[in-house]
Order: C-alpha cells, then sequence, then structure tokens
C-alpha cells in the first residue's frame, strides 16, 4: 500500500535532485564566466590584450568540464542504483 507521504516525499526527493543538478550546471557556466572575465580584467590592466583571457577561458572549460563530469558521474551511479533496486524488488517479489 502506498501512502499519500510517501508519493509526497518522492515527490520532494526528485524536485530536490533536479535543483542539485541544476546548481552544478550553474556552478560549471558560472566558474567559466568568472575565469574568463579575470583573464579579461587583468589583460585590460596590463595590456597583455589576448593571452590571459584566452588562459582563463581555458581554465574556465577545464573547471566547468570537471563540474559537469562530476554531474554525469553522479546521475549514472544514481541511475544504477534504481536499476539495481528494481531488479531486487523484482526478486524479491517472484521467490
Amino acid at each position: 500500500m502506498v501512502r499519500p507521504g510517501n508519493s509526497q516525499r518522492s515527490r520532494a526527493s526528485q524536485v530536490a535532485q533536479a535543483y542539485r543538478a541544476a546548481n552544478e550546471v550553474v556552478s560549471g557556466a558560472m566558474s567559466m564566466a568568472v575565469c574568463v572575465g579575470g583573464g579579461y580584467w587583468v589583460d585590460k590592466k596590463f595590456g597583455w590584450s589576448p593571452f590571459l583571457t584566452i588562459c582563463g577561458a581555458c581554465l574556465g572549460f577545464a573547471m566547468a568540464g570537471l563540474s559537469l563530469r562530476r554531474l554525469l558521474l553522479r546521475l549514472d551511479a544514481e541511475s544504477e542504483n534504481k536499476k539495481r533496486r528494481a531488479a531486487e524488488t523484482g526478486r524479491g517479489s517472484q521467490e
């Protein structure tokens, strides 16, 4: 029997997971923007026109890539756990 509280808890959990994923994506985008912006600002300050902006972009891409990789690994692990739990639940009801 499914209780109404379980349904609401499940929905809240899904929303929390969506917010967590969105936070990780925005975090990667912000790291990209901050690195490029910082490189541009230092370029303008010292007159090294494109060099530090390009370095900032490379650093930002690396940081954003790591953030997105971490997100994908977490989502993959959660998916595997759901599949494993579903398979265990299916076997338990057949026995």
